[in-house]
């Protein structure tokens, strides 16, 4: 009891952090902030420090992401609140409410949420009321938190949900925490189509008596793919870490196709490198390409690695626009389709590759594919 008592502190002070880039600094979505803390744990046996790692990034629509980790500890930002204005008390010092909501042990079978409630002065943020719930998906608690949105966004004027208020009225004080850290603007998003023409991409297709621009064209803004033969289209240059977004729709009967990540230069259909599976009803499934990963759940000697998603598909039907978000950073690579996290491949071992659209299937249709390097 001890140890989770212990983890649910440390995530809770972490979450503090939170509301500090967009609080504590008059800018503008989208940043990312970074930094460490440590909560001073006090209880019956006596006080203990406990230090943690934290990130949070906002992007340029207000959707949340962070996590906050101690050792092999983690837990998920799911909402950002801030429940009142700044307060000017004195020049050039300022605090503000603000309210943290995280999930802890989100894919176990005992999932909690976490529920920080405290006060901001400038960069330091000293709290009080805390609260560690059980995770009942559907509840009134699970809907007031935002909980089971698929787009978690950074709330700031309004106030609190009335239940998340009534829960917090409840709650005792629990302890103090220090956090440092460093503010960064993320950077510009590269634009790897540019709506008009291929440049900048290269084609292979495994029947090569077909004409490329009979299977691979530009229409209304978008990358048109026949889907056969077998094949891809990959960017010309090679990238390492980086967060890519890419817009997919199926115009006819949706079949087979995929995004394929750190690719080798192979003139093969099937080259080197990791895949964000498009298969329909399979958009979030991880495959390795000769390329292995601690998730894999096909058989070792398999050319085809495979981890199926972690959720319920998140495709909208066919015929509409979906949003893929792949972030390779490392040795993991984490895939959310339509704001819904499906999966996480770690121990990944290709690093850095071109960037590539399959022919594998029927058509399909491919726009607003933009990629932000990451350090």
């Amino acid at each position: 009891m001890y140890y989770s008592i212990k983890v649910f502190v440390l995530t809770i002070a972490a979450t503090v952090m939170m509301g500090i880039p967009c609080l504590s600094q008059d800018v503008e979505p989208p940043f990312t902030w970074e930094g460490e803390g440590a909560v001073t744990f006090i209880r019956q046996e006596g006080t203990e420090v406990i230090d943690f790692d934290i990130k949070l990034s906002i992007d340029k629509d207000g959707y949340v992401k962070g996590y906050t980790k101690q050792n092999d500890s983690s837990s998920t930002i799911k909402h950002v609140f801030a429940s009142e204005k700044k307060e000017y008390e004195l020049p050039g010092f300022f605090s503000r409410k603000v309210v943290i909501v995280l999930m802890l042990n989100e894919n176990d079978d005992n999932p909690m949420l976490a529920i920080m409630n405290g006060r901001l002065l400038v960069d330091k943020f000293f709290y009080g009321e805390t609260l560690l719930t059980r995770y009942e998906a559907g509840s009134d608690i699970a809907k007031a938190l935002g909980i089971g949105n698929p787009q978690v966004t950074l709330m700031e004027e309004g106030g609190l949900p009335w239940n998340l208020q009534s829960m917090l009225d409840k709650c005792l004080p629990f302890g103090v925490v220090q956090i440092e850290g460093k503010y960064k603007k993320d950077a510009e998003p590269i634009s790897l189509f540019n709506g008009e023409n291929l440049e900048g991409w290269h084609i292979f297709l495994k029947d090569a008596d077909v004409d490329p621009k009979e299977v691979w064209k530009v229409k209304d803004g978008a990358i048109w793919c026949k889907g056969d033969p077998l094949g891809f289209l990959r960017t010309k240059e090679e990238y390492s870490d980086f967060k890519l977004s890419v817009e997919w729709r199926w115009p006819e009967n949706p079949t087979n196709s995929g995004i394929l990540l750190r690719m080798s230069d192979e003139e093969t259909t099937f080259p080197l490198c990791m895949e964000a599976q498009l298969k329909h009803q399979s958009a979030g499934d991880v495959v390795g390409m000769g390329c292995d990963f601690n998730e894999n759940q096909a058989k070792e000697d398999s050319f085809f690695r495979h981890c199926p998603r972690q959720n319920e598909s998140s495709e909208v039907e066919p015929g509409g626009w979906n949003t893929y978000e792949i972030i390779c950073k490392g040795d993991t690579i984490e895939l959310t389709v339509n704001g819904q996290f499906q999966n996480k491949a770690t121990g990944v071992g290709v690093r850095k590759g071109h960037i590539g659209l399959q022919s594998e299937g029927s058509p399909i249709m491919f726009r607003n594919i933009k990629l932000i390097p990451l350090d």
